[in-house]
């Protein structure tokens, strides 16, 4: 390519950017003092400074002011990224790198589309009743489809972007449609009753349901009344980490109209996922944010629903930790012969800073921590599970020799995503070693 047409073609993407604020700041701030480096999980698996937190931002700076190409190679460092958000705890100022990925790539799905499964996918996550759908038929063909497997359930034949990997279980109908509306406590009280509605997220409401069900048992056990609002959605996560910011807003406007109103009759909104929790938390307030700048929509008034929303909603673990009498009731309960490890979700520890509720709701059993309980597992999104599958498996074997070497019976997390990476490298690396959600956990503790 001449040199005039490199200018040409340079000048085009500089006109074509209007303001990228969330780009600028942050690499603008950043004083390469490196803190960032060693804890950032895809630079810990190839080690080039290109996809390190700080080279991530220069990337992004130089892209802001036109100085770079959005090309296939920018594409493919930003789309290797965990999201994991080691770099914002570690970095003196917090800077959102995070923010900063998650805008450039809305830049990537403008220029390169979103390919054809993402799209379906996104779209099913937006259609409760086809996705229904799609789960039973998923567990009526379960005998046809997949083959168990040292206790893991494996495809039976290879597909694209899926391989050989664990494929979680599927039931015959969802969390929402055998647990939804007013459920209340059977527990006797003079009081007037408590009441929290639980917002289930779609790993809990489609493969790990057990998840939905412990939470109830322990609310009724605590006689709290519960309410399951059937009409929720996905909180938009996988198009969100995929720069698909149009289904992502889509879906939270959803969710905000919706839940709005039914917040007024409860104490609090339960998440018992990290990824959704810190959604709802954390990036809800990014997405809408990152849509006004790249398209320009006003959404000023969603903001300020959010910040509502906001104000009553909890992580599962945080909420019963902290405003329940769960930490007695567990006391006088047995202690267990059962040992544990604990894996910290990203979205919990690093996101929410919530690690040390969980782990002292599981006071009954005897905990094993492994080495680096707080470092990603390495799910890091669809992208990384589909196209950079050998990314996640790199990571992941990391972490199944850990929970390996840490000899514990079970490892528990607070997040289904984790739950399905965690499983398929165990699987991989032939690790004994269950899986259980510390809400599956304290309901077995307690008898329930």
């Amino acid at each position: 390519m001449s040199s005039q047409n490199e200018i040409t073609k340079l000048n085009q993407t500089t006109t074509q950017i209007k303001h990228p604020s969330i780009l600028e700041k942050s690499a603008l701030s950043c004083v390469k003092c490196a803190k960032c480096v060693p804890t950032c999980t895809i630079y810990g698996v190839n080690r080039d400074e290109i996809t390190s937190p700080r080279g991530y931002l220069d990337l992004a700076n130089a892209y802001a002011k036109g100085r770079l190409l959005l090309d296939k190679q920018l594409k493919d460092s930003i789309e290797s990224c965990f999201l994991c958000t080691s770099c914002v705890e570690q970095c003196p100022m917090h800077l959102p790198v995070d923010v900063v990925i998650q805008r450039t790539r809305v830049d990537i799905a403008k220029k390169y589309g979103i390919p054809l499964y993402k799209k379906i996918m996104f779209y099913l996550l937006g259609k409760r009743s086809v996705l229904n759908i799609v789960f039973s038929m998923g567990y009526y063909f379960n005998p046809c489809l997949f083959k168990t497997q040292n206790g893991f359930k494996k495809m039976r034949f290879k597909l694209p972007k899926i391989g050989d990997r664990t494929i979680m279980p599927f039931h015959a109908k969802s969390f929402l449609q055998t647990h939804n509306g007013l459920i209340e406590s059977k527990q006797n009280s003079s009081d007037k009753k408590r009441k929290v509605g639980i917002y289930i997220g779609c790993l809990s409401n489609y493969n790990y349901k057990n998840v939905g069900v412990s939470l109830l048992k322990i609310l009724d056990r605590l006689g709290i009344d519960t309410l399951v609002p059937k009409g929720q959605e996905c909180c938009g996560a996988p198009a969100f980490f995929s720069g698909d910011i149009c289904n992502t807003t889509k879906l939270i406007k959803k969710n905000l109209n919706y839940l709005l109103p039914l917040l007024d009759d409860l104490e609090a909104l339960l998440v018992p996922e990290a990824t959704c929790a810190a959604m709802l938390l954390h990036d809800w307030g990014n997405a809408l944010e990152i849509e006004s700048e790249a398209h320009g929509i006003d959404n000023s008034e969603y903001i300020e629903k959010l910040k509502i929303l906001e104000k009553k909603t909890y992580m599962a673990s945080k909420w019963l930790h902290d405003r329940t009498q769960l930490n007695e009731l567990l006391k006088d309960s047995k202690k267990e012969e059962r040992s544990i490890t604990y894996h910290d979700p990203c979205h919990a520890r690093k996101v929410l800073k919530i690690y040390q509720e969980p782990r002292k709701l599981l006071q009954n059993f005897k905990l094993k921590e492994m080495k680096d309980c707080n470092v990603c597992c390495g799910f890091g999104g669809v992208t990384i599970q589909s196209e950079r599958y050998d990314l996640a498996k790199s990571v992941g074997d990391k972490k199944a020799l850990n929970i390996k070497q840490s000899g514990a019976e079970i490892v528990s997390a607070e997040c289904g995503a984790c739950r399905m990476q965690i499983d398929d490298s165990m699987a991989r690396n032939n690790v004994g070693v269950s899986f259980k959600h510390p809400l599956e956990l304290i309901a077995e503790n307690l008898g329930l």
